[in-house]
């Protein structure tokens, strides 16, 4: 978990550093670009709208979720690297809200004009954590029935 939260902040701090100095977005891949986008809501933006109150509460929300899903995990023995995963994006972003008041985005994918909402290392992490959770709840569900 250490090493996602730490890979995360140490992206984010670096693009923020170039991305303030040389303020046009890299272009990497015909459908990928690094971008500075500052999230002052979740996710993709949502919420962003309500004011300053938003990061301090979601600050704490992602915290508690965080330290939450280990500690569930841990007392059931059960779905440790889902959890992890799940807990170290909720804790980067929760970082970047108490540190800066909004989360650090900057990866963009798209296709022609199409763009996906930038997010983060920790996103990414957030969404694998997902996928591993559903992919061990569904095969469980398939164990049981054969």
């Amino acid at each position: 978990m250490i090493i996602i939260i730490l890979l995360d902040q140490y992206t984010k701090i670096n693009i923020l550093k170039y991305m303030l100095n040389h303020s046009e977005e890299i272009k990497l891949l015909p459908f990928l670009n690094f971008t500075l986008v500052f999230n002052s809501g979740v996710a993709f933006g949502i919420f962003k709208s309500f004011g300053q109150i938003v990061p301090h509460v979601f600050s704490i929300i992602g915290v508690t979720f965080g330290i939450g899903l280990i500690t569930w995990a841990f007392f059931n023995k059960k779905h440790y690297f889902a959890m992890t995963f799940i807990s170290a994006g909720a804790l980067g972003n929760a970082i970047d809200r108490i540190r800066l008041g909004v989360v650090i985005d900057f990866i963009d994918v798209f296709w022609k004009n199409l763009h996906w909402p930038a997010f983060n290392i920790a996103d990414i992490s957030i969404c694998l954590g997902a996928c591993i959770f559903l992919y061990g709840e569904l095969n469980k569900n398939k164990k049981r029935k054969v």
